[in-house]
């Protein structure tokens, strides 16, 4: 099974995944995580220059970077469900229909970059505020974050999506137990249908 945990900047998409994984070894089931953008990889740490000013390239090439970054974690993420684990993606391929149709860029096109990858039984999106996600972040802001008029389209896009391809929307300006309970409820109907 595979679940994706979904959502802008500082949405809790990290640590509601770590609960998540400590909720499923209490029923004693197996989980991995996995984060994307993956930037221990190759392919990784050139998205991460990307995304620090450090180098420049058309939306397109972007896309295209951030896809390839999943597919050199394919073997790893099939392994892992051969082997019974429950897979939680720390952000998946949803994130880059989101960010590239923002970006301008055809549904169609990002929806085949990932073709042949595995696919999530469940999408949650951790939905929140733009301006709690800004006052979340500590550190400096990545190409992607820096501003709220960009932050308020990315979460417009994430909450049509959700709609329109039936992704389960829980509020993420909430305290994370009171997400994590939203997410854990979702989890189980998810594993009793």
């Amino acid at each position: 099974m595979i679940i994706v945990i979904e959502g802008f900047d500082q949405a809790g998409k990290k640590t509601q995944s770590k609960l998540l994984a400590n909720f499923l070894k209490t029923k004693n089931m197996k989980s991995k995580i996995f984060s994307f953008p993956d930037y221990s990889t190759p392919i990784g740490k050139e998205i991460r220059r990307y995304l620090g000013g450090k180098r420049s390239f058309p939306p397109q090439v972007i896309h295209c970077l951030l896809a390839a970054n999943r597919w050199e974690k394919a073997k790893e993420i099939n392994d892992a469900l051969l082997e019974n684990y429950i897979v939680i993606m720390n952000r998946y391929y949803q994130s880059n229909l989101v960010y590239g149709t923002v970006n301008g860029l055809d549904m169609k096109w990002l929806e085949n970059l990932d073709d042949g990858l595995p696919k999530e039984d469940l999408v949650i999106l951790l939905d929140v505020n733009p301006t709690d996600s800004f006052s979340r972040k500590k550190e400096r802001r990545d190409k992607f974050e820096e501003n709220i008029e960009f932050a308020q389209k990315i979460t417009g896009t994430y909450r049509k999506l959700a709609k329109n391809l039936g992704w389960h929307v829980v509020s993420a300006s909430r305290h994370k137990q009171a997400v994590h309970q939203d997410v854990r409820q979702i989890v189980l109907k998810q594993m009793i249908k």
